[in-house]
């Protein structure tokens, strides 16, 4: 915007004209006087008067006060006795020819005094060639740096404003349960491996994994975890993915896990899709499983080695009858049941997988969970008498 600014300014040029008050030499007393007198002249230059009488002889028109718009400034030197007129336009003959009369004013104005108070001009104003202004390589990086103070304020005031969570402190002080730590959400940038435990197993994402499997493996003191919800607080979009590679890191010291991909969304399924289709190269398809009147979709992923189910018709009502007897039913032939569901606001099937599942970890995401969301979020799985052990920021 600065160089637009800069580019469409008409430019602007400044001529200079140049008068010496008394005589060239003379005694000390003459001299004294007439630097005295060149500061009354500089004074006296930028008066109504004397810039009317300016304007009439450039015979360009215009009034005392347009006139005295474009005279940049008069200055006078008591040492040197020099006075010197400045005039800018965006014109450069214009600009020269304002000066040369208002110098021409001033020497006719002073020719009936003494010798020492008379004019003469030593270098007559002469149209310049280069303009002063606008200076693009000034305003350009100016607006820059206006920009960017804005931009800066705005950040500030937003983010004062905003009541998303965004650090562990945050969610503390909002979460009426115990904040398990963070994990990083994002996707590995390895494309061909979905999740961060198996793409980048030593990097500090993984860490924090196994840091929040080692937790929740120890929070249930009194007897061993056998089923896990992980669930997002209200509208999140984390728990599919937190929910795979928390199964992997709690399947790394070969206990058998399966994972139920509860969500609607297919959360879990969704990260080893291509164009809307499993990829062959990361998931094998198994036999369907048919636990009681719910029939499932079986997969099994290559990488992590994990037992992965989805539900054929996710959006018919699950009943605590049903969601009970498939966890039971998958624990006969694995040690650890990991589900995933709708947001706590999404769907009652939440409220029903969260009433069976031993334990839930509820999930915020950073910059979309309002701080204001946790507390109900909590209140309602507790209505559903889930065992909530805390809380992860992803």
């Amino acid at each position: 915007m600065g160089f637009a600014i800069a580019d469409r300014l008409p430019e602007t040029y400044e001529s200079e004209a140049r008068l010496l008050v008394g005589p060239l030499s003379a005694d000390k007393d003459t001299l004294s006087a007439a630097g005295a007198q060149a500061r009354t002249y500089a004074a006296l230059a930028t008066t109504k008067p004397m810039l009317g009488a300016a304007a009439r002889r450039s015979g360009l028109g215009g009034s005392a006060t347009a006139l005295r718009g474009k005279v940049r400034d008069v200055t006078a030197s008591d040492v040197t006795r020099l006075i010197s007129i400045r005039v800018r336009d965006s014109d450069p003959a214009r600009a020269a020819t304002i000066a040369n009369a208002l110098a021409a004013v001033l020497v006719a104005r002073a020719s009936t005094g003494p010798p020492e108070g008379k004019l003469h001009v030593v270098e007559p104003a002469a149209a310049p060639r280069n303009s002063i202004g606008p200076s693009a390589s000034l305003i350009v990086p100016l607006a820059a740096v206006a920009g960017l103070l804005g931009a800066f304020g705005i950040v500030v005031l937003v983010d004062s404003l905003t009541t998303a969570v965004r650090t562990e402190g945050d969610l503390a002080a909002v979460s009426p349960v115990t904040v398990l730590g963070s994990v990083n959400g994002a996707r590995p940038r390895r494309g061909d491996r979905a999740l961060v435990m198996e793409a980048e197993p030593h990097s500090a994402a993984a860490a924090a994994y196994r840091m929040l499997a080692t937790k929740i493996s120890l929070s249930n003191s009194e007897r061993p975890l056998r089923s896990l919800l992980v669930l997002d607080a209200h509208g999140g979009r984390s728990s599919g993915r937190l929910a795979a590679n928390l199964a992997a890191a709690l399947a790394e010291d070969g206990t058998r896990v399966v994972v139920i991909d509860g969500d609607e969304r297919g959360g879990v399924m969704e990260l080893f899709q291509h164009e809307g289709k499993a990829s062959t190269e990361m998931v094998q398809r198994a036999r369907p499983l048919r636990i009681g009147q719910l029939t499932f979709d079986r997969f099994r992923l290559r990488g992590p080695r994990l037992i992965v189910i989805q539900r054929r018709k996710p959006s018919e009502p699950l009943y605590p009858q049903q969601a009970a007897e498939t966890i039971e039913h998958l624990l006969t032939g694995a040690d650890l049941v990991v589900l995933t569901a709708p947001p706590v606001d999404g769907s009652a099937s939440s409220m029903v997988w969260a009433h069976a599942a031993d334990a839930t970890l509820l999930v915020a995401e950073r910059d979309h969970t309002k701080r204001e969301q946790m507390t109900p979020a909590v209140d309602s799985l507790r209505i559903a008498e889930a065992n909530v052990i805390g809380t992860v920021l992803c």
